[in-house]
């Protein structure tokens, strides 16, 4: 099994330099260096870990199908029967894309609140 990789949203050191001109403030440019250098990452998807973390609280999530930023099935993996996130609650849609948030976070959040509280009906 491969493991997976970020692909979309990543800062490289060299991005300081150029067109992204924006991220050479503030140790920008080291700190991509010191993330680009670092070897000893964990798995992304640590099911244990986030057992621990998460596996009591009541949660609910919007999982977009055709993300191009995260892994659908691995999403889907997390929140199966069995799963470290088993009892959150999933909003499955492509009425959004990674950005919905941003597009239309007001609707978004009270949907995903009243999910996890109970008063809004899981649509997926």
């Amino acid at each position: 099994e491969q493991p997976t990789l970020f692909f979309g949203e990543m800062v490289f050191p060299w991005m300081a330099d150029g067109d992204y001109a924006e991220l050479s403030g503030l140790g920008m440019k080291s700190l991509a260096q010191a993330l680009a250098d670092k070897k000893d990452w964990g798995s992304l998807y640590d099911e244990t870990k986030m057992k621990l973390a998460f596996g009591n609280t009541k949660a609910s999530a919007a999982v977009y199908y055709d993300d191009m930023y995260v892994d659908f099935d691995a999403c889907m993996k997390v929140v199966k029967r069995g799963g470290p996130l088993e009892k959150c609650k999933v909003w499955i849609t492509n009425d959004y894309q990674h950005s919905g948030l941003r597009d239309d976070g007001a609707n978004i959040f009270v949907k995903l609140l009243g999910m996890a509280k109970g008063s809004v009906g899981t649509p997926s």
